[in-house]
């Protein structure tokens, strides 16, 4: 409660969402909503408090999820990022590539999408000055795909992981 750490809240209901909201403004902590399944239909909110979101994956099926969601936080200014993670297993929710995906075929553009599991995530856990975007002075692991790396099709060539090339067998 001291405001170094935020506090993760996970609430995907509008109404765990606002009581989340409500606790960090009467006690004056950092919080950062996780799951948020239903942020669109409190968008005013949200961006009023200015605290950003966790998306969980989309593939967790949670009632009242909308594809939409990435797209309408976007143009409603709210700082958000996509996770592949969640309490539960579904199969193949565990790929982020596969939810930017999502995303982006849900009218979030490309750059949008892969920020969204970039730069967007290292800003939120401010951690940003190291990682999070490609910048002289910042840890860089780079995956390189043979194409468009949100297509399920692609193949990663090879990686870079703190200075080191490791290869892949791309076709």
């Amino acid at each position: 409660m001291q405001g170094k750490i935020p506090a993760v809240i996970t609430a995907n209901n509008a109404i765990d969402i606002l009581s989340a909201l409500r606790l960090a403004e009467e006690f004056s902590f950092k919080l950062i909503l996780d799951g948020a399944a239903e942020s669109y239909l409190i968008l005013d909110e949200i961006k009023k408090s200015g605290i950003p979101v966790f998306l969980h994956s989309m593939m967790s099926r949670t009632k009242n999820l909308s594809y939409d969601t990435p797209k309408l936080l976007n143009e409603n200014k709210i700082q958000f990022a996509i996770q592949s993670g969640y309490e539960s297993y579904v199969p193949k929710t565990r790929v982020i590539l596969f939810e930017a995906a999502i995303a982006a075929a849900n009218g979030l553009s490309f750059e949008e999408a892969l920020a969204s599991i970039s730069i967007n995530p290292a800003k939120i856990l401010g951690i940003n000055h190291k990682v999070g975007s490609l910048e002289v002075g910042k840890d860089a692991d780079i995956a390189v795909y043979n194409g468009d790396p949100f297509e399920y099709t692609t193949h990663c060539c090879f990686v870079i992981i703190n200075g080191k090339v490791y290869e892949s067998e791309c076709k």
